[in-house]
């Protein structure tokens, strides 16, 4: 497994995070067979697999149901980063805090990150304030922000105290490489990619996403350029660790055989710059259909 520096934090963390959502809620599309989240014991051995195989970071958060509690179940060595939801006074702060710190079963939280922040609740001098009191207490390692939309990242990255920036970033949505990315690294601010499959379009289920989405099936199957579908997800891994600003990708996972297989992917390592010319104008980043917060009636 290849690690690759959190920003300017000196930690160094695995080019493969572990996203927990899916061990915690049913997530996907609905109706779909991947849409169950798995049993709790099986998020666990999951979890332990991970952990086996390098991987040395999981992403969740208290919106993602029972995933922090796995995490605890599961009892492994490892960084975490969680998240707060918003809007939160600094009493909610602090109680999210000691909540997630409970539900882990840690005595500190590696990287707190603001869950789906405005650009009021950004810059929020109060919010700040609570963040800056949870990292000179010693609960909160690394303060962060899981955002949509370049507006939101750019204030982000103009904040100092947000060290790690987590936003969607993919074949399909590709918006973030031309101010965002190098921004992040002049900084050395870590950056955390989601949406990598983007919800299983980007994966050899893409025939299965709903007919309203077909503009991206079709872009998803040209990203193939003649190789089997099977190819699809290794693809938009590799896609994906070609970026050097890029730190880790969160990838959302229910069996150890899809982990395994996303490691094997993730070990071809970064694609050849002809490929990423070649996939450079796929991107759909100005239509809103590439954003699943546009597809709440459909997961």
């Amino acid at each position: 497994m290849n690690h690759r520096s959190l920003g300017n934090t000196g930690l160094q963390v695995s080019e493969i995070t572990l996203g927990t959502v899916e061990l915690g809620v049913n997530y996907g599309f609905r109706g779909s067979e991947h849409y169950t989240k798995p049993a709790r014991e099986s998020g666990v051995a999951l979890i332990r697999h991970a952990i086996e195989k390098g991987i040395n970071i999981l992403d969740t958060a208290p919106a993602y149901g029972e995933a922090e509690s796995v995490i605890g179940d599961a009892n492994v060595n490892c960084y975490i980063a969680t998240k707060i939801t918003l809007p939160a006074s600094p009493a909610q702060v602090a109680a999210s805090i000691d909540n997630s710190l409970r539900v882990l079963k840690r005595d500190k939280i590696d990287v707190l990150q603001l869950h789906n922040p405005t650009l009021e609740t950004i810059r929020d001098p109060q919010l700040l304030n609570s963040l800056q009191k949870a990292l000179d207490s010693g609960k909160v390692g690394i303060v962060g922000a899981s955002l949509y939309g370049e507006e939101l990242a750019l204030a982000a990255l103009d904040t100092p105290i947000y060290r790690t920036l987590q936003i969607p970033f993919n074949i399909l949505d590709q918006g973030m490489t031309k101010r965002v990315l190098p921004l992040a690294q002049r900084n050395g601010v870590a950056v955390l990619i989601r949406s990598v499959f983007l919800r299983g379009v980007l994966t050899s289920r893409i025939h299965s996403i709903p007919e309203r989405l077909a503009p991206l099936r079709e872009r998803g199957l040209a990203a193939l350029n003649g190789e089997p579908i099977e190819r699809l997800s290794t693809l938009a891994i590799r896609f994906c660790l070609s970026f050097p600003a890029i730190t880790s990708l969160i990838l959302g996972i229910r069996t150890i055989e899809e982990l395994d297989a996303n490691l094997t992917a993730a070990a071809e390592g970064p694609l050849d710059a002809a490929t990423l010319e070649r996939l450079s104008p796929l991107s759909m980043s100005d239509d809103p259909m590439v954003s699943p917060l546009n597809w709440q009636d459909l997961i």
